[in-house]
């Protein structure tokens, strides 16, 4: 009797131990740095790809290697059955109409989101852009306003953001804007698993509080981008989303802006990615 009550002790215990391991998995995010604010994100076997065709201003930023360019562009390992491309905005260190026309073309299963002028970039430029069209969604969304959006089994939302600038806005007509400054920049709140992950491209998230406002879920993986390189914004995403963890993104060469006062108030408070395909596990 003492055995049979410790054999169904031990099994017990395994079972305990199987369901909080496959728990645990199932919560897991892996995210690999592409350069710059290129990142592949896999949950299971959902892939989700953002920013990844940038290979412009490589003299300001640390932008994926031509090797890493080719493998995505051919679909190779780790970016084979990509499930979502997301672009942020047109901007040459975060997008190219060549690099994206050509990856969805080499890869028919996946989806591409992006923002009207990046459509219209591909549109304008790519001779073969009405072989990969009915794989591009691009919904007009206006300032401050959201889309809930899906594709492939991948659901998010898209945030028109104002891109960030240097000077302040306020009081400045829209039609006073600089072309820089009219930039539609979209971030992205993405589901994966359990997990919410928001990527704001080059967006400033001071000067962007209204468009944060309509977002009414908790954030457990947030990036803090060129634009935002100080405590204020750090508290934005730690008070107003919630975010769990905070990736540092977007940092120039040779990254002078780790010696800035305001960033080394937060530096030991996020996560970094040292080097490119750099690849680490969120649970």
């Amino acid at each position: 009797m003492k055995s049979n009550k410790r054999i169904l002790f031990i099994a017990a215990l395994l079972s305990i131990f199987i369901f909080s391991a496959c728990t645990k998995k199932n919560h897991e995010i892996k995210i690999t740095s592409l350069g710059n604010c290129g990142f592949l994100y896999e949950h299971h076997s959902t892939k989700v790809l953002i920013d990844a065709f940038g290979n412009k201003f490589g003299n300001l930023f640390q932008l994926p290697e031509k090797d890493t360019r080719t493998n995505i562009e051919q679909g190779d390992a780790p970016f084979d059955n990509i499930n979502l491309v997301l672009i942020t905005h047109r901007h040459g260190d975060h997008f190219d109409p060549f690099l994206a026309a050509q990856f969805l073309k080499n890869n028919s299963y996946t989806m591409m989101i992006c923002p009207p002028q990046v459509y219209n970039e591909m549109k304008d430029s790519c001779r073969n852009f009405s072989q990969v069209e009915a794989q591009i969604i691009s919904p007009e969304i206006l300032i401050n306003n959201t889309k809930n959006l899906t594709a492939n089994n991948v659901s998010l939302t898209a945030i028109r953001l104002q891109h960030g600038t240097n000077r302040s806005l306020e009081g400045v007509a829209f039609e006073d804007y600089s072309d820089y400054e009219k930039t539609e920049n979209f971030g992205y709140l993405i589901n994966l698993g359990e997990k919410v992950i928001f990527h704001q491209g080059d967006a400033c998230l001071k000067i962007n509080r209204e468009a944060l406002n309509k977002i009414h879920k908790k954030v457990n993986i947030a990036h803090l981008s060129y634009f935002d390189w100080d405590s204020n914004s750090y508290q934005l995403l730690k008070n107003q989303l919630q975010a769990d963890t905070v990736v540092f993104m977007h940092g120039t060469i040779p990254g002078k802006e780790l010696q800035k006062e305001e960033l080394k108030a937060i530096e030991s408070k996020l996560v970094f990615f040292n080097h490119l395909m750099e690849t680490k596990i969120f649970e």
